[in-house]
């Protein structure tokens, strides 16, 4: 497999090259191009074989519609017997594409609505984000990504890569995606009449070692400047 991103950060578009063999699941309406002849099988959005599993995954589905933003349904792309082909996969939201390395042990937590794409035996899996996480904006749950593949994570806006050795404070509209290895928890940002008055809100302080990815634009800000303007 190989793969690059063309027109980041603003525009951004992956172009995933896939061997004799391989196959990439695509988050349903994501697919922008692909070369002749690829194999396209539309599937539950679940990780479980057998009848008692596409139950499961019927359920699981559902669920990471419902609580996590995702569809129900992905896609997967294979190339024709014994030859190479290609997707193109862009998000539907102008913005970037980051692509990851998913590891055995390994766990990348992501917001709702940021899968893209993967390679491999990478599960999506609902992650219960608690109290915290709703009254951050974020929902109830988050996403989680483990085993073992390549990754595509989405973005509203340009995405940016911070090392966190310790501790860092962001605003839970610009969020994106982090490593397991960090906590979190949500706050004020200042004293009440900051909170309230200052136009932040509520932000995320992350404590610990690991990666974290936020995004340059928030989704929320835009609904709320869109809003005034619509048609009654």
């Amino acid at each position: 497999m190989q793969q690059q991103i063309l027109y980041k950060p603003s525009y951004a578009m992956a172009v995933v090259t896939l061997a004799a063999n391989e196959s990439i699941d695509v988050e349903a309406g994501s697919m922008v191009a692909m070369t002749h002849g690829m194999k396209i099988k539309t599937m539950l959005n679940g990780n479980s074989s057998g009848f008692f599993g596409k139950i499961w995954n019927f359920f699981s589905a559902l669920a990471k519609k419902v609580m996590g933003g995702e569809t129900m349904m992905i896609n997967r792309y294979t190339p024709p017997p014994g030859q190479s082909g290609q997707v193109y996969v862009a998000p539907s939201l102008t913005g970037d594409i980051i692509q990851h390395k998913i590891q055995p042990g390994m766990k990348l937590i992501i917001q709702a609505t940021s899968y893209l794409a993967s390679v491999g035996d990478v599960k999506i899996k609902l992650k219960w984000g608690g109290l915290r996480s709703l009254f951050g904006g974020e929902g109830l749950f988050l996403l989680q990504a483990v085993g073992s593949g390549e990754l595509w994570v989405n973005s509203y806006g340009a995405i940016y890569e911070i090392d966190v050795q310790g501790s860092y404070v962001v605003d839970t509209g610009h969020i994106v995606a982090f490593e397991d290895s960090l906590d979190f928890k949500i706050k004020k940002v200042g004293g009440w009449k900051s909170t309230l008055f200052s136009g932040e809100g509520l932000v995320c302080e992350f404590k610990g070692n690991g990666k974290l990815w936020i995004q340059t634009r928030n989704l929320g800000q835009l609904v709320t400047w869109l809003t005034p303007m619509l048609p009654a």
